[in-house]
């Protein structure tokens, strides 16, 4: 399934946005280490400095795992529709209309 090739490559980029996401704040940390040392507040610096690359890397890798999530539940929602239409076109010619009027919420956008 082409759907299975692109699930594969974007967990790869997920794996690889992560490890070079750490490798990225390993390395903001000891140039921050090596920047800061003689200062009087060293690791009050250190920690604004971290805190607002930890804060970016989150947004950017809940970003990532997102687009996975949402991508996900938009193929569940095709396949779901697959599967109504296929249930209408076998079944009695009426089910749709006796399924809207039994449940007009679900029905709103149609």
């Amino acid at each position: 399934m082409a759907g299975d090739g692109n699930k594969a490559l974007q967990e790869k980029l997920t794996f690889w946005i992560v490890v070079i996401g750490i490798t990225f704040l390993l390395i903001v940390f000891l140039v921050s280490a090596l920047l800061f040392r003689n200062s009087d507040k060293a690791a009050e610096n250190i920690v604004a400095v971290l805190g607002a690359v930890t804060g970016l890397l989150g947004t950017l890798i809940g970003y990532v795992a997102g687009q996975s999530g949402k991508d996900k539940a938009e193929r569940r929602a095709a396949v779901a529709e697959q599967r109504l239409t296929a249930v209408a076109e076998k079944g009695d010619k009426n089910i749709i209309a006796e399924a809207k009027s039994e449940n007009p919420h679900l029905f709103k956008d149609w």
